[in-house]
């Protein structure tokens, strides 16, 4: 069976791996418009299949994402979700994947590497914490605790590659740090949990807890890390 990829030869000519070699196949400009619109509609599918997962464990926990309740808020039939994503670990996997990429996006903008040490940390935590307020970071954590020791969802080698990822980031952002990677580890780690105490004890206490001294200390704490 043909497989095409997306390296054009010329605008209406496109390379396909037929029978163990490329050929090249003629594509009018209809053909390229009509692989566009599919290319969309197909990932409006996905989007609407994994917002329906987040929705779901945001509102009900992990246990209401079941493949049935999955299909029917996405609004697709369980042969179509399957279609997209293979099974519901690979569902799990594609939300931690997104939540992760999420992170890394936003934090890989430019003006996270400028202005003094202090401001870094300050835009560094504060980036983290909306990013941990939000509704994929909330499923991301449903799934690792509802899903550790087994499935794909909480399989170590995805864990390290994300570390590994947060590690060279967080090197990027305070390139001027004379800290080992082990300390490095340690900010990561010390950012992760705290933030993530401040969210649980928000929804113990979401009438009086005030998290803005917590958040306050943790930029001290972190700046003290990096450069002291």
């Amino acid at each position: 069976m043909g497989q095409c990829d997306s390296g054009r030869v010329t605008p209406i000519h496109w390379q396909c791996f037929t029978m163990g070699k490329y050929v090249a196949i003629e594509l009018d400009q209809a053909d390229i418009d009509a692989m566009g619109r599919q290319a969309a509609k197909s990932k409006a599918t996905q989007d609407k299949i994994i917002n329906a997962v987040i929705g779901l464990i945001k509102e009900k926990g992990f246990a209401a994402a079941s493949s049935s309740q999955i299909a029917k808020r996405a609004g697709v039939t369980w042969g179509a979700v399957q279609h997209h994503f293979g099974g519901k670990d690979e569902i799990l996997e594609e939300v931690l994947q997104r939540s992760h990429l999420k992170f890394h996006d936003t934090l890989s903008a430019n003006r996270f590497t400028t202005g003094t040490a202090e401001r870094r940390v300050a835009k560094y935590v504060d980036a983290a914490w909306y990013h941990y307020q939000g509704d994929e970071y909330m499923a991301t954590m449903e799934i690792l605790l509802a899903t550790r020791g087994h499935g794909k969802a909480g399989n170590d080698l995805s864990i390290s590659r994300s570390r590994r990822a947060h590690l060279d980031l967080a090197r990027r952002i305070f390139h001027d740090s004379k800290g080992s990677d082990k300390l490095f580890q340690e900010v990561i780690y010390t950012v992760h949990c705290m933030l993530t105490g401040i969210l649980i004890e928000i929804a113990l206490e979401p009438e009086s807890f005030d998290p803005r001294p917590y958040i306050k200390r943790l930029k001290v704490t972190v700046t003290d890390m990096l450069y002291a």
